[in-house]
């Protein structure tokens, strides 16, 4: 448990006796002056500070529940105001014993990506999220927007320091609850943990990512616009890559139509209506013929979070239609009103007509550079919380609640959302950028390490026909979360996305985000010859994707091994590599060296062996175990029922004497000693009896 502890006037924080956190002090920035205010009371984990000279009181509260802190702070001051950015500041003098550690920072201000040391005093700035462990115990804090104001970390000055601010000036009181601090000796847990904890003390509905219902559209598979056309996106493009897929024979379900579909004047919007010149048929007609002609389900759109990206023209007429929904900046940008209720006017207006023109969902970009719009004219936190309700009471009512959040990995927008299930999870995946692929998977990996705890990540669209088209495909399959591809018209490799899905355009997904395997958390995998590995489930069997993402293009080695894959059942387990169809049989903890050439993948999955047998499931699949539905062993037969078996893998340490698919005789093919495979053909459901 921890424990906070006074020393002299600074706060110390102990974990079952032992110093974790040392000389934590808070400095006032006020308009004119920053000041170092007296500690004057504490009671508990309540810790109160004043200056008289401005007449200052702040409240630092430490909340401790077992193996968490939330920080909370309360502060006013009478004689001045606070600065808008780091009107509070907590300097931690010294995080003790950090042997590794890995940070999520905004690089951008819409993407994180991990920072990996173990000097925390070197963080970058607009840290959002820190692990690090001692070699034992993981420790973890996670930055948090709540109240009026939203927290960043950075080291400065051989100091780690919060950083706590409202980007809007005039304020002259705090009421925020800051970040949580965590421990665990599951790095897993501890996250899951502090997310819970944050979601249940800030009393928003929304709630951890798995009690978040991932709309029905997105556990198919899509196309987007975007990588085919970009700007230039129009009616009879999107038809040309309908009838390609068409005539392929497969089974997309749902198109977005990017950015360049809407009518827009000096890069704001001018009306709800789609640009006629692009689409003279309109959307309407658009998609009922995708749909009736072309076998998709769904249709979608992007939009903006402020409705363009330099918000909404004021010479629109829905600049005027809807004045009392929208928000006029300082500046004079136009934007929906960031507030639940006079917001909700614009969305819904704007929805709800997209939603008579049969669109189904949408995109959502932008999200993030809501602070650039808003600073200095309310704060953040307020803003942020008054738009993403505003936009998904819309979007639950027109679209039941099929959303993907973009461009919005800041917290403002992170723990802000009410119910939406789904967002970006990495910067853009740029096709025409040499190993772009190496960001690409650093960033989601790692990002998900922390984001997926609370949303399902959309690891991008990608292109089939590239460099690392087959590497692009595998990371979506481990995903957990959408997978679409942005292909140009006549450019699809259909060879790439077969073993994605099933032949109604389902996509085999994993149970949830994929994520960094322990040995991984703490590396940096493009700097170091050690691999990028991802860990995933599917039902009772591990999935473990490796990739060599090293930036210097060298060979990297490391090892697999089950027991990557957390929680798994079983003491024995069979280890099937998609690639090279190899099979390795190996206790719990013992390992696999693996070595990745340039660019390399390897795709593991890892089956319990129980009674000498063990499901391989559907070998033209990525995911091949997704297909089992249920199956059990007994010493004398494997009773399986599946879902388009195809090839049919599994490992028996004993010759089967009968194998019966749907209660027919089957033939089974022997490779190696231990691996076979059975031809279930093309049926939907196979229901396979294996004798002994």
């Amino acid at each position: 448990m921890f424990l906070i502890k006074n020393i002299n006037g600074k706060v110390d924080i102990y974990l079952n006796e032992s110093l974790v956190i040392k000389d934590i002090v808070p400095v006032v920035n006020l308009n004119h002056i920053q000041i170092v205010p007296e500690l004057k009371a504490f009671d508990g984990n309540s810790y109160i500070y004043t200056d008289e000279d401005m007449g200052l009181t702040l409240k630092l509260t430490f909340d401790v529940i077992d193996q968490l802190i939330l920080v909370s702070i309360n502060s006013a001051v009478e004689k001045d105001v606070f600065a808008p950015v780091g009107g509070v500041i907590l300097e931690i003098g010294e995080v003790k014993n950090v042997r590794e550690a890995m940070a999520l920072y905004l690089f951008k201000d819409w993407w994180t990506r991990p920072y990996f040391t173990n000097n925390l005093t070197e963080l970058p700035e607009r840290t959002q999220a820190l692990t690090w462990t001692d070699g034992s115990i993981h420790y973890g804090i996670l930055s948090v927007c709540s109240g009026n104001c939203k927290t960043d970390f950075a080291g400065k000055s051989g100091k780690l320091n919060a950083i706590v601010s409202t980007y809007d000036c005039g304020h002259n009181n705090y009421d925020t609850l800051s970040f949580v601090i965590g421990a665990d000796e599951n790095p897993y847990h501890l996250v899951h943990n502090m997310v819970e904890i944050v979601f249940s003390r800030l009393k928003v509905s929304g709630k951890p990512r798995e009690e978040r219902r991932l709309p029905d559209v997105f556990k198919y598979f899509g196309w987007c616009s975007w990588d085919a056309f970009y700007h230039d996106v129009n009616e009879k493009g999107i038809i040309n890559k309908a009838e390609e897929f068409k005539k392929s024979n497969f089974p997309v379900k749902w198109f977005i139509i990017d950015d360049g579909w809407s009518e827009v004047k000096d890069g704001k919007l001018l009306s709800f209506e789609e640009d006629k010149n692009k689409f003279p048929s309109g959307l309407q007609s658009l998609s009922s013929r995708l749909k009736k002609e072309y076998g998709l389900n769904w249709l979608g759109v992007w939009h903006a979070f402020e409705g363009y990206w330099s918000g909404i023209h004021p010479d629109s007429l829905i600049a005027k239609e809807y004045k009392d929904n929208i928000y006029m900046t300082k500046r004079g940008s136009l934007l929906p009103y960031p507030d639940a209720n006079k917001g909700f006017g614009f969305w819904n207006a704007w929805h709800s007509s997209l939603k008579e023109k049969g669109i189904d969902f949408v995109k959502v970009d932008n999200q993030s550079s809501l602070i650039s719009f808003v600073k200095n004219n309310m704060d953040i936190a307020r803003a942020a919380k008054g738009l993403h309700n505003a936009l998904e009471a819309s979007v639950g009512l027109n679209f039941e609640g099929a959303i993907i959040n973009c461009m919005g990995m800041a917290t403002e927008e992170v723990w802000n959302r009410p119910y939406s299930a789904v967002s970006r999870n990495s910067d853009d995946f740029f096709p025409k950028i040499e190993n772009s692929f190496r960001e690409h998977a650093l960033q989601n990996v790692y990002n998900s390490f922390i984001m997926g705890h609370i949303l399902w990540g959309d690891w991008d669209m990608f292109w089939t026909r590239h460099p690392q088209g087959i590497n692009n495909a595998v990371l979506r399959a481990v995903s957990g979360g959408p997978v679409y591809i942005s292909d140009e018209v006549g450019k699809t490799d259909f060879s790439v996305l077969w073993p994605l899905v099933y032949s109604d355009g389902e996509v085999l997904r994993c149970d949830m985000p994929g994520m960094p395997t322990r040995d991984c958390i703490y590396h940096n995998p493009q700097a170091e010859a050690v691999p990028l590995k991802i860990w995933n489930k599917a039902g009772q069997y591990g999935v473990i994707a490796a990739f060599n993402i090293n930036t210097a293009g060298i060979e990297v080695k490391g090892t697999i091994k089950p027991s990557d894959v957390e929680g798994i059942d079983g003491e024995k387990f069979v280890l099937y590599e998609y690639f090279s169809k190899k099979i390795y049989i190996l206790d719990r903890n013992q390992s696999l060296d693996i070595t990745l050439q340039e660019n390399g993948v390897q795709l593991y999955i890892v089956s319990p062996l129980n009674d000498g047998f063990a499901a391989i499931g559907n070998e033209n699949k990525y995911i091949s175990p997704a297909v089992i539905k249920s199956v059990s062993v007994s010493k004398e037969e494997v009773n399986i029922v599946c879902r388009e078996a195809g090839s049919f893998g599994f490992v028996s340490l004993k010759e089967p004497s009968q194998v019966l698919v749907n209660g027919k005789k089957a033939s089974v093919v022997r490779r190696g000693e231990v691996l076979y495979s059975i031809d279930c053909g093309e049926e939907k459901y196979s229901q396979i009896n294996i004798y002994y």
